[in-house]
């Protein structure tokens, strides 16, 4: 039992605003339309449903998935195509669905990042768990790919 206790970190300062605390950022203020609803949470956390998106930092590749509940929740995120251009080629009928509407810009897919300066390599980005965002009623969801070639620790590899 962890005994790291949290304060809400969101405050509605009303006019469509929202202050969320976090520990990367400190307290930021967003348009209250930036929260992005995960009905199901994230793969272990699934208690955990509100979420913004936060760039890193300007003309950065990476994001930040930030809870807005928990202030020291947060993912590093990233479009996957950056890494790999044919990520949806050759994926079964039974996958194909959850990718509807990216190609009219409605859905955002992104791939969770894991950053260990110590492996080899030291960027990987789990394919097979892609978190995928309905860009039109703010609601996101993490799936799980039925079958692909990739991993969840793909090497990440961005181009120059």
């Amino acid at each position: 039992m962890s005994n790291r206790q949290s304060s809400p970190s969101i405050v509605n300062t009303g006019a469509g605003m929202l202050t969320v605390s976090t520990t990367r950022f400190g307290d930021i203020l967003i348009e209250e339309d930036r929260v992005i609803h995960f009905p199901e949470g994230l793969l272990g956390f699934s208690d955990q449903k509100t979420f913004i998106i936060q760039q890193h930092k300007p003309g950065s590749s990476f994001y930040w998935l930030q809870s807005v509940v928990l202030p020291y929740l947060a993912f590093v995120i990233i479009n996957p195509f950056l890494g790999e251009k044919d990520y949806l080629k050759e994926l079964p009928p039974a996958d194909q669905g959850y990718f509807n509407g990216i190609e009219n810009g409605r859905t955002l897919v992104l791939a969770l990042v894991t950053i260990n300066p110590e492996a080899v390599p030291p960027l990987t980005m789990n394919l097979v768990g892609p978190v995928i965002i309905n860009l039109e009623n703010r609601t996101g969801r993490q799936v799980v790919l039925s079958t692909t070639r990739y991993t969840c620790k793909h090497p990440l590899v961005l181009p120059s």
